[in-house]
């Protein structure tokens, strides 16, 4: 009688468990994909490989502050997803770009990310041949 208490009670508890990883994953508490993009972002920070992530439609000059990054500070700039973005690819993609951020500028005692974006915006903006971006709205 005891082997089957004992056992009711693991299976109980299992299903329990089993419930509140649904419901804190259905309520957007999922903590894997932030745990994973921290240990990801660590391990490339590690072996000297720079990156950051990014989601969401490419905004105008997008190209440009990705060969900025590339060519003058070595950090890779990758889409992780378009228009439709998971939960979970935001949750990683935003933990990775912390840890990334911060290394990166750490590395180059200045906001590399900023900087890059500053510049490439002056680029998209006074280039007319860019025809790919939605044009400046006006007032």
């Amino acid at each position: 009688m005891r082997k089957a208490i004992r056992a009711f009670s693991i299976l109980t508890g299992i299903a329990a468990l089993l419930c509140a990883l649904l419901v804190w994953d259905v309520y957007g508490f999922f903590p894997f994909p932030s745990i994973c993009g921290h240990l990801s972002a660590r391990s490339d920070i590690a072996r000297g490989h720079y990156v950051l992530l990014g989601y969401g439609l490419p905004f105008r000059g997008a190209d440009e502050y990705t060969r900025i990054l590339r060519q003058r500070y070595r950090v890779e700039f990758r889409y992780v997803a378009f228009c439709t973005v998971s939960r979970s690819q935001r949750d990683y993609a935003d933990a990775y770009d912390k840890i990334s951020r911060a290394a990166v500028n750490e590395k180059f005692g200045k906001d590399v990310f900023k900087e890059s974006y500053e510049e490439s915006q002056k680029w998209a903006f006074q280039t007319p041949e860019l025809k790919t971006s939605v044009p400046p709205i006006k007032k």
